[in-house]
């Protein structure tokens, strides 16, 4: 008798841990779709933030021994280069 009520509490204690991890997981991943929007929205202003400040510093005129550096101008396109790593 004691070994049977012993194995209900166990099944018992078993369901209950279950459902509680259930119901956990459900809850982390509702509270991860309901936030995901409000981060991307603060990652989005964050890196347009980096992307002024590395804009501004890397575009201001630099006073050179050589005069004053000029900011580039160039444009690079995908897949106009050459490979010369073969030819060495």
């Amino acid at each position: 008798m004691r070994q049977i009520l012993i194995g209900v509490m166990t099944l018992i204690l078993g369901f209950f841990t279950l459902v509680f991890a259930t119901v956990l997981g459900l809850f982390v991943s509702l509270s991860a779709l309901i936030a995901k929007p409000f981060v991307m929205k603060k990652l989005r202003k964050m890196q347009e933030q980096q992307a002024g400040i590395y804009q501004q510093q890397y575009t201001q005129a630099e006073e050179t021994p050589f005069g004053t550096k000029q900011p580039h101008q160039g444009q690079t396109i995908d897949g106009d280069y050459q490979d010369v790593t073969d030819r060495r």
